[in-house]
Formats: C-alpha cells, sequence, structure tokens
C-alpha cells in the first residue's frame, strides 16, 4: 500500500515555532511500514503544506494529533474521506477523546501503537474489521467499538525511527528517545495516562546506534524526564563520550532532583549537554501541591545554581492558573525567574488536555470556556480561574512574558551562561511581541466566552437587516448578470452566501464584503456558493487562495458546494494546489 503518515503543525506561534524537529511516533510507524514492504511518506506540516495529489495517491492516510492539533487532524482527516481514502488516527489527544475523533476518521489507534497498528494495518489489507487488536476504536455496523487498552511497549520489540522518510524536511534539531513513562501523576499532565507510571528504558546499544548518526548535529532527548534513572543515564553518556558519539550540542528535559548528582553533571557538561528544561511550575508551595508536583522553591534554586555551575543553561517552565494562584503569583514568580538568573523561561497557562485530572475537575465543575482545541496551547486561557478572571490571566502572563524578554534584561546572563543566552533572550523578545499582535482578537474574544451576550440570527454586527450587494459586469456582454451577497448569522456562525456569477471582478466584490462584515476577531464563517457559478478555472484558484488567506483569521470556515460546483475539488487537483484551509461541505 500506499500510505501517507501526517504530523499536523501546532496552529499558532510558541517556543518550538522556530524549531523543525517532528514528534517521533508517526516516524516509527513509518519505519514499521517499510519495514514490512509499504511505500511510505511522511510529513510535517499543515493542509497549506500538503498538495491535494498526496491525498489522491495515497491509499491510507495516518494522522497523529495532540490537543492543539486535533482540529487541523480533523480537517484533514475529513478532506481525505471526502476523496474516499481510509483514515487512521492517533496520539495523545484522540487516546482520550476516540468517540470525537471517530467522526473525522475510520478508526483510532489509543495510547502507545508500536505494537498494534500492523495488526490494524493486515485487517485493512485482508478488508476485515479490527476485531480484538488492543487499543483500537472504530465502527462496526453503526456502533462504535472500543477494544481493550494495548499493553505498555516494550522497546525490544521496536525500531529506532527513520527520520529521512519525512519528504522536504530539514531538521534543525534532532529527537531522540530513550525512554517512555513517569510515576510522578501530576495532574496537569497527560504523560502518565498516555504512557503510564512506570519507566520503560531503551537498550544502550541501540541507543547509540541511533546516535552515529546524529554526531556533531544537534539533538533533543525527548524524554519527559532525561535522568529518571540516574544509573541508566550515566551509563548512556559515559559510552557516548567513549566512543566519541556526541552531538555537537544537545538538550533536554529534567526534574530539578537532576542537579542534586554531580557525577551526572559532569557528564552531562562532558558530552555537551548545553541547556536543561526544568518543569519549575511554580513558586507557591500550594500549587505545587495542586499539582502533585513533589519538589519546593529550594529545589528550584538549587538546581540552576548547579546548572550553570556546569555550564549548562536552564530553561524554566512556570505554570499559571492553579485555584491557588492569584496576581500576585505571575508577579513574584517574574521576579524570581530574574532574580536567580534562569536563562529562559515558558510562563504557560494552565491547560487542562482531555485525560488529565485537571480537564476532568474544571469539565465537572463547569468552568471550561472553550472546546475550540485550537486554543489549548498553554498560551490561551480557555477556563475560569478561581482568584481572577480569565482574561486577566491572560494579560499578566503575557506582561510577565514581556518584561523577563525585555531589552533592559536580554545581556543578564552574558558572564553566566555566555552569548547563547543573550540570542535566546532575544528570540523570545521578538517571539512575545509578534504573538501578542497576532493574537489581540484574543482579548475580545474571552469577554465574549466569559460573558456571552445574546446573539440574534439573521444580523450582521453592523447591521439589523440582511445586505445586499449588486456588480454590474461593465465589461462584459452580458451586462445584467450580477452577484448577489446576502449576510447573516445563524446559530452562532456568519454565513456569507452568493448567488450570481463570479468573475475577477465580482471576486474582488465579494472578498471586499466578507472582509468588511466579518468582525475583527476569531469567528466561525460559512461561505455559501451553492447557488454561484465561476467564469473559468483561474477565478476558482483566485477564490480558493483568497479565501486561504481569510482562513488564517477565522475559527474555521466551511464553504458549502452544490453538485454544480465540484469541481472546485478538481481544479485543486489539476493545479497541484495544497489542501485549502477551509472545510468543503455539500
Amino acid at each position: 500500500m500506499k500510505v501517507t503518515l501526517i504530523e499536523p503543525k501546532s496552529p499558532g506561534r510558541h517556543v518550538y515555532s522556530n524549531v523543525v524537529m517532528p514528534r517521533l511516533g508517526l516516524p516509527i510507524l513509518g519505519t514499521l511500514l517499510q519495514k514490512a514492504g509499504h511505500e511510505v511518506r511522511l510529513i510535517l506540516g499543515s493542509g497549506k503544506d500538503i498538495p491535494v495529489a498526496e491525498i489522491n495517491d495515497a491509499d491510507l492516510i495516518c494522522i497523529s494529533t495532540t490537543t492543539s492539533t486535533a482540529v487541523e487532524a480533523y480537517r484533514l482527516g475529513d478532506f481525505a474521506r471526502s476523496r474516499g481514502k481510509p483514515v487512521i488516527m492517533g496520539g495523545s489527544h484522540v487516546s482520550f477523546m476516540a468517540g470525537e475523533a471517530l467522526e473525522h476518521c475510520d478508526y483510532v489507534c489509543r495510547g502507545e501503537a508500536d505494537l498494534t497498528f500492523m495488526p490494524l494495518i493486515g485487517c485493512l489489507e485482508r478488508g476485515e474489521p479490527p476485531l480484538g487488536i488492543p487499543g483500537v476504536s472504530y465502527r462496526l455496523e453503526g456502533e462504535i467499538i472500543h477494544n481493550d487498552a494495548a499493553s505498555w511497549v516494550d522497546f525490544k520489540n521496536i525500531p529506532f525511527p527513520d527520520l529521512s522518510l519525512f519528504s522536504g524536511v530539514k531538521m534543525t534539531t534532532y529527537p531522540v528517545m530513550t525512554s517512555r513513562g513517569c510515576p510522578h501523576n501530576c495532574t496537569f499532565c497527560s504523560v502518565t495516562p498516555m504512557f503510564g507510571r512506570k519507566y520503560r528504558y531503551r537498550e544502550t546499544e541501540s541507543l547509540l546506534e541511533e546516535l552515529k548518526q546524529y554526531r556533531g548535529k544537534q539533538v533533543f532527548f525527548v524524554d519527559d524526564n532525561f535522568a529518571a534513572n540516574p544509573g541508566h543515564t550515566k551509563k548512556l553518556l559515559r559510552e557516548m563520550i567513549k566512543r566519541d558519539l556526541k552531538p555537537s550540542w544537545w538538550c533536554t528535559q529534567v526534574r530539578t532532583d537532576t542537579a542534586r548528582d554531580d557525577e551526572l553533571l559532569q557528564l552531562m557538561s562532558e558530552s555537551n549537554c548545553r541547556m536543561v528544561f526544568v518543569g519549575m511550575e511554580s513558586i507557591n508551595p500550594e500549587t505545587l501541591k495542586s499539582y502533585n508536583k513533589k519538589q519546593d522553591v529550594a529545589d528550584i534554586k538549587h538546581c540552576v545554581r548547579r546548572f550553570h555551575k556546569s555550564g549548562i543553561m536552564v530553561h524554566g517552565m512556570f505554570v499559571f492558573g492553579s485555584d491557588e494562584d492569584n496576581l500576585e503569583t505571575i508577579e513574584q514568580t517574574l521576579d524570581f525567574a530574574l532574580e536567580n538568573s534562569i536563562d529562559t523561561v515558558q510562563f504557560l497557562i494552565l491547560t487542562p488536555l482531555p485525560g488529565t485530572t485537571t480537564f476532568k475537575d474544571l469539565e465537572e465543575s463547569g468552568r471550561l470556556l472553550t472546546r475550540d482545541w485550537n486554543l489549548y496551547d498553554a498560551h490561551h486561557a480557555v477556563f475560569e480561574p478561581r482568584q481572577m478572571t480569565a482574561e486577566e490571566l491572560q494579560r499578566a502572563t503575557f506582561d510577565a512574558f514581556e518584561k523577563f524578554y525585555s531589552v533592559s534584561n536580554m545581556f543578564k546572563n552574558l558572564f553566566t551562561t555566555g552569548i547563547r543566552s543573550v540570542a535566546f533572550r532575544a528570540l523570545g523578545l521578538w517571539m512575545v511581541r509578534r504573538w501578542k499582535k497576532e493574537n489581540r482578537w484574543y482579548y475580545p474574544f474571552l469577554r465574549r466566552l466569559a460573558d456571552p451576550l445574546p446573539q440574534h440570527d439573521r444580523q450582521t454586527s453592523r447591521s439589523r437587516t440582511i445586505e445586499r450587494f449588486r456588480l454590474r459586469r461593465a465589461n462584459y456582454l452580458c451586462s445584467e448578470e450580477v452577484i448577489q451577497i446576502e449576510v447573516s448569522r445563524e446559530k452562532g456562525r456568519y454565513v456569507f452566501n452568493l448567488k450570481g456569477f463570479l468573475n475577477n471582478i465580482s471576486l474582488k466584490e465579494v472578498f471586499k464584503t466578507l472582509t468588511d462584515q466579518a468582525p475583527r476577531f476569531y469567528q466561525s464563517v460559512t461561505v455559501n456558493i451553492s447557488e454561484a457559478f465561476f467564469a473559468s478555472e483561474e477565478t476558482v484558484v483566485s477564490f480558493v487562495k483568497k479565501l486561504n488567506r481569510l482562513a488564517g483569521k477565522a475559527r474555521d470556515i466551511q464553504v458549502k458546494i452544490s453538485p454544480g460546483n465540484l469541481n472546485l475539488i478538481k481544479v485543486l487537483s489539476k493545479n497541484n494546489m495544497s489542501i485549502p484551509g477551509f472545510s468543503i461541505v455539500e
């Protein structure tokens, strides 16, 4: 079979936006498929990066998801299914929302799919339902079936991933996984429900074999806690040094207790570790208790000092918004980060990911403001905090971000961890300013979520009556042909009904109206072209390109078509265009 595996990009800007580095779930599955003789394509990107031909030419589409990429994954799944392609989804989000995902795909692989994916592929090749295959959810005769959960994977039975399967991706940093699982079970984290509380490790020889291809390159050890088993980690680092398999620069995630092991710190430094990502979470003792984070503020201070003494930069990750947090907590955390010379920070907003205790508690208490998964990226407030409003949490978090990365603070760690800390802080300042500019719409959106005004159907934000626009085609012989645009609001969506003839002149008027009439903040939009007719193929291409640009500013866009204008999809394929940034419905 020809199998295309897609890792959607996260929407919006975040700390990893400038790092080209895939997650490892799909590359492992792609490697298994290739070893079994299948033709494999791995794609890292959103619909706009994927030619329609990639979908048309494949026999099977597989899509991985996190919560913040779920909307894009669902849109890709819908498009692939509309082209008659079977779709499998996997990843952390759909593992806990399998019923939801099955609205957009045919099969869901829940949890770790390394050992259950290929049996599912075998069922598809034989045309059989995946009865009894662990971890698979699917529909059978209209009923959703959830097979029993899969067992945790033994690493001895899976290969390390072949990242060369990615087409056209130039990676800046290469991901390597040495373990899975975490025993600590923090309330906001989905790692434990997804991968279990027991640590499982790859064999050292297998890791060293994988690292041969990355000698002299940048590596990110993607474990949730790279030093969870110090003995295992030390053995790996010693062999990396002994066999000269050191990356030019590597980083990883650790807990604060890693800094208490002097031998481990020395080995990390000698093997070219230059940065650690530390889950500090909070300086509020009560918040640390509520997160089930077994550390205290003294551990954080000691951690920063020890890593700096070893010449390793520290990226501190804090989470704001617990029931014990208030605005003062955020200010105090900013001061703490600066006073303790943390090199770079992530001030994250508590995000209730499906599968976590936090999601369950906030959902049951009715405090979730939205289930728009695009916003579940730890940079948008999506619930109502207890000691402040969601808007206050949002503003205070990004004000703290901007103060930390200000020009006045940019050079403070120059003589502690060198010029790299300056470069990272400069990048941080640029990213924060860009994020704030691109997300200005979110503050009025939050106010509407927290205190929604009554909405009336059949009216726009500017007028209480349906507006009609007519454009005469002065440059054409058929001068009586017109385009009529009706703007209305129906069931929370802005609806634009287009009736008549679309050419380059009328198209300009259409998009001027769309831009003028649609509100300036995040909205759902439907463009109904079931009674519109395109003058030419060129007009269809222009329509798609203009709508794609608009899609970047909307919550979601649907285009409603009729059998008469199905040529929209044909034109996409003929012109080798990418998957549109909008949904197509009949």
